[in-house]
């Protein structure tokens, strides 16, 4: 696969999750709040499935290419701190893998029922805060 095609796969997959990051934290929470308790729940039961079965493909598609495009780094990402490029790609995968870290998190809690939507908001606010950070790291690269 080219290389060119890798890269506006990834930029697709980045642009669908920071998107629906977006919605959920500046959109969907808001309105969901002056909706009454049964109508939220039924909402929210009906997004969260749908969004968990398109993120879990957005998000295949946005690591698989960020995976398949750091192998073409390998050499700067040898010696992280050789260079501006190499740092600030080093500091993008921490921070993606931060977003992963979250996900893992977010199982965890949802199976013991730990996590109502506060907490929910909380993380997404936390996700979405990563999320931008690793644009503006992906700018930065290429940028500065």
């Amino acid at each position: 696969m080219s290389y060119a095609l890798i890269n506006t796969l990834h930029l697709l997959g980045a642009i669908a999750f920071v998107g629906t990051l977006f919605f959920q934290v500046f959109i969907l929470a808001p309105v969901s709040r002056r909706l009454p308790e049964q109508e939220r729940s039924r909402l929210s039961v009906a997004l969260g499935q749908r969004a968990r079965r398109v993120i879990h493909w957005v998000a295949l598609v946005l690591y698989g290419a960020g995976i398949a495009l750091g192998w073409q780094y390998r050499g700067a990402l040898a010696q992280p701190f050789s260079s501006h490029f190499s740092a600030v790609l080093s500091v993008k995968i921490v921070l993606a893998l931060l977003i992963v870290l979250h996900y893992v998190v977010l199982i965890f809690l949802r199976r013991g029922n730990r996590i109502g939507p506060h907490g929910m908001q909380l993380l997404n606010i936390s996700l979405l805060m990563h999320a931008v950070l690793v644009v503006v790291c992906a700018k930065a690269m290429f940028a500065l």
